[in-house]
């Protein structure tokens, strides 16, 4: 070190070496998020998630009769995205119901075979990258009118643990 500017050379080297040691021993997420309903404006959020498949969707919902959210599954069904969803038995007969209609594409679909219970999970995992959960009954009036939420997180725990159970349940 001969004078003061190769001292700040070498404070500027531990300052970026302790940055990229942070960087690749505490990565932050990709993916985190939070957004509540009533507001129409998150069921475009929530369609951009689903969006972002590529490789595979896993859509495990009590029941779906949100028109935008089943066009924004088609898409990715067309885009040849892997797609499997789960429901509740009793709610895709229910009148609205955007299931049957995505099983009559082609969408791998099956429901809870037991009628004395509800499926009543709302989460979805997105190839295998990040799952999104939360209150959210993927219907229309849950987007107009009811109180809920959605969370998206991207920690290998939970998307290993929604994933377990994902496959528990299409047993």
């Amino acid at each position: 070190m001969k004078d003061e500017h190769d001292k700040g050379v070498l404070a500027g080297l531990r300052e970026l070496v302790g940055q990229v040691e942070q960087d690749l021993y505490k990565a932050k997420p990709k993916y985190m998020d939070a957004f509540f309903f009533p507001d129409l404006k998150n069921v475009n959020r929530l369609c951009s998630y689903i969006s972002k498949a590529r490789r595979s969707l896993k859509i495990c919902v009590f029941n779906l009769t949100n028109d935008d959210i089943a066009q924004a599954i088609m898409e990715r069904w067309k885009a040849n995205v892997d797609v499997q969803i789960i429901s509740d038995d009793e709610c895709v007969k229910n009148k609205g119901s955007d299931i049957e209609y995505l099983a009559g594409q082609g969408i791998p679909v099956r429901t809870d075979d037991n009628p004395q219970y509800h499926m009543h999970n709302k989460f979805m995992i997105v190839d295998d990258a990040f799952v999104m959960t939360g209150s959210f009954n993927w219907t229309f009036q849950a987007g107009k009118s009811n109180q809920e939420n959605i969370l998206i997180v991207d920690h290998p725990y939970f998307i290993e643990k929604y994933t377990t159970e994902f496959s528990k349940l299409w047993c």
